[in-house]
């Protein structure tokens, strides 16, 4: 008979959570996970003190998108739980796997409103792939490797796990090599495809004469940039991604197009409205990206390969559903370039490239200081393979449109959600998945107060994050949108800010201010050479808006280009 052993919950529980991979745990303390703490005090996990919960289910989020893995957030029962919410809701809507822990009240308190008692399994089946909670020790292995399986399998996401005090305090019998034993789960890709469905998309392919591919965060998640680089060269066909797919292609790719939807490239736009075929590989068809369902891709039908296979037929009526991994999709589609459609290929990319040339994103001026300057200036300045996180409003668009030299999973921006206060916490999430890489925070006045109580955690753990502030006193997309659809009736957007400066030596950090494009330069050069975390303040124009744009309700045809920009005429051959 095997030697056995008692271990407490908690220590148990956070054996399971290393032997799982785990590195590091985004957390805060509070009377219902005080057992989990006092074994983390003698664990290998880097726990790292978060100042506030959402940030630690943000950094989580930022971890899992960086690494592949689940991240790992940790927080007690009641406001500590709830605080979790928009970070989960957040990996829920981008497809980000996440292990989120919860303290509960002691299970004989469950049910009585005692203190700090929340149902956060139940407020969190919506925005997770399932909830979890454990009412005996003994099931806990079980419950963490079906977590961990789940929130991997198919279409990644967040999962909960809420852990009553009194189940941690218990004590459980286990066999003494039980560690060496235990299994982590492997994950499993989904590939349901069948050969008539390959036949069906391959004749589809072959017989269009203006095939577009829309690649989307799907090929990120299934790390499949090379497959879908291989396929678009093989088939040579032209390529757009959505924001949460940028990376999957490489920026000066002459077959990419950049990226569609509501603020994307004009020309990728038209693309999709003139195209007679879209083949979209791992993505949603959300409204951002379609504009009004009536009007999209009125002349194509469509080829759809994506992991969920409720998202078939879902938004856009598909014609060819491929259920499966998009890596493995792609690697298993045959060539169909032949002799009869390569003309028709070529006139297509080069009528893109006639359009590209006709709608341009424009160039920075730089007779302002501006947020396309100032993004510009970094982009200059800023390492190839550095990782971006952005916040979300107008910055974020500009970003994406001006930080063009992405690699996959270096551009982290939420996107399904559009939760402000995610960029400097997924900052540090990103930071610790990577540590030796230069991490940039890329953020507006508006989101960076959400969650600016970080840059302490930034200091204490020596993260060496460089966050940019784009200050233009407003909350600027909102702004925008005043300006353009409430006749510049400007109610609630202009802010009153701090010194942002002062506040960050105030927290430790060293800092700069940046009124023109020459002082931010200046600001960029001393931050990569420190190393320690650096704060850049950017005070820039305060009234810009992004453009190209697709208005609400509008059609992806009436894309609004640079207004009062005259269009270059077409020369008539």
């Amino acid at each position: 008979m095997k030697p056995r052993i008692k271990l407490r919950g908690a220590e148990y529980i956070v054996k399971i959570i290393e032997l799982l991979g785990a590195r590091d745990l985004f957390a805060y303390p509070g009377g219902a996970i005080l057992p989990i703490y006092d074994a983390l005090a003698f664990s290998k996990l880097n726990s790292i003190l978060v100042r506030h919960e959402q940030a630690a289910s943000f950094a989580a989020n930022g971890y899992g998108r960086i690494s592949g893995e689940p991240g790992f957030c940790l927080a007690t029962s009641g406001p500590g739980a709830t605080n979790l919410v928009t970070g989960i809701a957040d990996a829920y809507a981008d497809s980000i796997p996440m292990i989120a822990i919860t303290g509960q009240v002691k299970l004989e308190l469950i049910g009585t409103d005692a203190f700090q008692e929340t149902d956060i399994t139940g407020i969190c089946i919506p925005i997770t792939k399932k909830t979890y909670l454990i009412t005996r020790l003994e099931d806990s292995e079980k419950i963490f490797c079906d977590a961990y399986r789940i929130c991997m399998e198919g279409r990644p996401g967040p999962v909960l796990i809420d852990i009553p005090r009194s189940v941690q305090g218990e004590f459980v019998e286990l066999d003494e090599d039980w560690e060496a034993q235990f299994v982590k789960p492997v994950q499993k890709k989904v590939f349901n495809v069948t050969d008539k469905d390959i036949a069906a998309a391959a004749e589809l392919l072959s017989s269009s004469k203006k095939i577009l591919v829309i690649a989307g965060h799907g090929v990120l998640l299934s790390k499949g940039w090379d497959e879908l680089r291989e396929f678009i060269h093989r088939e040579n066909v032209p390529v757009v991604t959505t924001i949460l797919g940028i990376g999957s292609m490489e920026h000066n790719d002459p077959l990419f197009f950049q990226w569609l939807g509501m603020h994307g490239m004009k020309y990728a736009n038209q693309a999709v409205q003139e195209a007679d075929l879209i083949f979209a590989v791992g993505i949603r068809f959300d409204d951002r990206i379609t504009g009004i369902l009536s009007d999209f891709a009125p002349n194509a039908k469509i080829i759809h390969a994506d992991v969920d296979k409720s998202e078939n037929s879902k938004n856009v009526k598909t014609a060819v559903f491929l259920h499966g991994d998009a890596k493995k999709v792609l690697a298993t589609l045959p060539e169909t370039k032949n002799s009869k459609n390569q003309k028709d290929r070529a006139e297509w990319v080069a009528h893109l490239n006639e359009m590209r040339e006709e709608y341009p994103i424009m160039p920075p001026d730089y007779s302002k200081f501006s947020e396309v300057v100032a993004l510009k200036t970094l982009e200059e300045m800023m390492a190839s393979d550095a990782i971006v996180t952005t916040d979300v409003g107008q910055h974020q668009m500009w970003a994406a449109q001006y930080l063009v030299r992405m690699k996959p999973n270096h551009f982290l921006t939420s996107g399904g959600l559009g939760s402000m206060g995610f960029g400097l916490p997924a900052a540090m999430g990103a930071q610790a998945a990577m540590p030796k890489s230069d991490v940039w925070c890329i953020t507006g006045d508006g989101s960076f107060q959400m969650n600016l109580q970080e840059l302490i955690t930034c200091v204490q753990e020596g993260w060496p994050i460089k966050i940019l502030i784009l200050d233009n006193a407003y909350l600027g997309m909102v702004r925008q949108w005043q300006e353009q659809f409430y006749a510049k009736n400007y109610s609630g957007v202009e802010l009153l800010n701090p010194n942002f400066v002062k506040l960050a030596e105030a927290f430790g950090m060293e800092a700069m201010v940046a009124n023109n494009s020459e002082e931010l330069k200046t600001a960029i050069n001393r931050a990569h050479a420190t190393p320690k975390p650096f704060l850049i303040h950017a005070k820039v124009v305060k009234e810009e808006n992004v453009w190209p744009m697709v208005a609400p309700g509008t059609s992806l045809s009436s894309t609004i280009y640079y207004p009062n920009k005259p269009v270059k005429e077409k020369v008539v051959k």
